[in-house]
């Protein structure tokens, strides 16, 4: 477990990801959206499933990345038996068409067709008792499954979440959502490099007994090079010590939450107390999170391995550019 303190460059590739433009156009974002409104779930799905062979056949790193995932999951005996067989191109695909499945699910809870969602929950009565008391609560998520799931549940319950999001990265679908659900932008709190503003936003959240929730996944370009290389899947990956930073400045209580696809429009909801609350060593900061994040990557990896194909970071990952 090491810390990284230098400045994160254009050359890191933990950094990477956040100079992937959008592929695709907004007319073809609206079309699936005309069609999902139009026609229900089976022809969206079947429409889905065109566009994501598409792009699974004219996306070579993303295609090298997915492979790349998914034979660190084969050498797990957990992921073994998942997957069945070793990975190869049938399994990237599968890979792929999980992204188009859980794009489909995110139409419906954004446009409001909420009664095709349905949940399995464990764990979520920890973070609903804290908020029934007017407490609020840090959540940590990845890119593994559905984030949008995780929201919905939450507020089916009556709470009030919040989501911190880098959305330089996503302007285009993110602008199809907020066409889908006007007021949903009231409840994202944008992140900007080098701005502070949004810590102020998040106090303000939490001190209401609010939810804020954050993805822990990737190194974004604002953490200036605050990163810590823990292992994930037998090797070492660069994770943002922001989170554990933030929890350690704010003083409150912090989860894991992911919610896993288990068939169309229906998800188990795996909820993890993390911290009661983050107190970092004032002489080893760094330390502390790193060793929380090392926490963190270990839950991560099993639910990677209990759902391989729900991992949704198709870019170099390990920052290896190869497939071990």
């Amino acid at each position: 477990m090491a810390t990284n303190s230098r400045p994160a460059g254009d050359g890191d590739s933990s950094n990477r990801w956040t100079r992937i433009t959008e592929r695709g156009t907004l007319l073809g974002m609206r079309v699936t959206v005309w069609c999902y409104r139009n026609f229900g779930r089976r022809v969206c799905l079947a429409l889905a499933h065109v566009v994501v062979t598409y792009f699974f056949l004219t996306d070579g790193a993303g295609r090298k990345a997915s492979r790349a995932y998914l034979a660190r999951v084969w050498r797990d005996p957990r992921g073994r038996r998942v997957l069945g067989h070793r990975p190869g191109t049938w399994q990237s695909f599968l890979h792929y068409r999980a992204f188009a499945l859980a794009i489909v699910d995110r139409l419906a809870i954004w446009s409001g067709a909420l009664g095709e969602i349905e949940f399995d929950a464990h764990g979520i009565e920890l973070v609903d008792r804290l908020t029934a008391e007017g407490h609020g609560a840090l959540v940590i998520g990845a890119h593994l499954g559905s984030f949008d799931a995780m929201r919905l549940l939450a507020e089916r319950t009556n709470t009030v979440v919040n989501v911190l999001m880098f959305t330089a990265h996503a302007q285009r679908i993110n602008r199809i959502f907020r066409e889908l659900s006007p007021d949903a932008g009231a409840r994202v709190i944008a992140v900007e490099p080098g701005s502070v503003h949004s810590v102020f936003e998040i106090r303000a959240c939490l001190a209401r007994g609010e939810v804020v929730a954050i993805l822990g996944d990737r190194v974004e370009a604002g953490d200036r090079g605050r990163t810590s290389r823990v292992p994930f899947l037998g090797d070492p990956v660069e994770l943002p010590q922001a989170p554990f930073l933030l929890a350690d400045l704010l003083g409150y209580p912090v989860f894991l939450m992911l919610a896993l696809r288990i068939r169309t429009g229906r998800y188990t909801v795996h909820t993890e107390k993390l911290a009661d609350r983050v107190r970092l060593p004032q002489n080893a900061r760094e330390k502390g999170a790193s060793e929380l994040l090392t926490t963190y990557a270990a839950r991560l990896e099993n639910y990677c391995l209990e759902a391989p194909y729900q991992w949704f970071n198709f870019f170099d990952y390990w920052g290896d550019a190869r497939s071990p």
